[in-house]
């Protein structure tokens, strides 16, 4: 079972899954995006077990936004608006504003893990794989999905997080 496996090789059980597929042994490392231990987590994974590939949730765009910081520099807004993204533009800026005041306050940025997993692959020279899809194709179908009364709901409810001081500590943001 994975908990045996993830046990054996000193994994903590509720984040490490080791599966074998068809003779193919795949490690799952589950993450927090805003927290220092699942950064140090996938770096030790990968430095121990020296896979094949690594493969991190993340599509093409968002690995730019992360690796790139300056990225949102360039983007066209009257592109955004002809492509009738701006509904999806404003959703990523207000989760993204409450995922970095998190981070602000934990003293580590979101996705972290992510770029830990990338970097740490490229050191050892171990391909990586982007194996996600594009997030604004998901967040459009779940938008469009929503009735209008809970898009007000989950806007106002982003929205006040922003300006929440509640403190969160990265103990919550991983039982979450």
């Amino acid at each position: 079972t994975p908990d045996t496996a993830s046990q054996e090789r000193d994994y903590p059980r509720d984040q490490v899954y080791i599966l074998k597929i068809d003779g193919r042994e795949f490690i799952l490392v589950g993450t927090a995006h805003v927290s220092r231990e699942s950064a140090a987590l996938v770096r030790r994974v990968i430095e121990q077990e020296k896979p094949d590939r690594v493969c991190v949730e993340l599509d093409q765009q968002r690995y730019q936004a992360l690796t790139q910081k300056t990225r949102w520099e360039s983007l066209d807004i009257k592109e955004v608006i002809r492509n009738k993204q701006l509904s999806t533009l404003m959703v990523n800026l207000l989760l993204s504003a409450y995922q970095k005041k998190l981070g602000l306050k934990l003293g580590v940025m979101p996705g972290t893990e992510l770029l830990e997993a990338t970097q740490t692959a490229e050191e050892h020279g171990i391909p990586i794989s982007l194996c996600d899809r594009d997030v604004r194709v998901t967040l459009r179908r779940a938008w469009r999905s929503t009735p209008f009364w809970k898009k007000a709901l989950l806007l106002s409810a982003i929205l006040a997080s922003v300006f929440d001081d509640k403190e969160v500590t990265e103990e919550q943001i991983g039982e979450m």
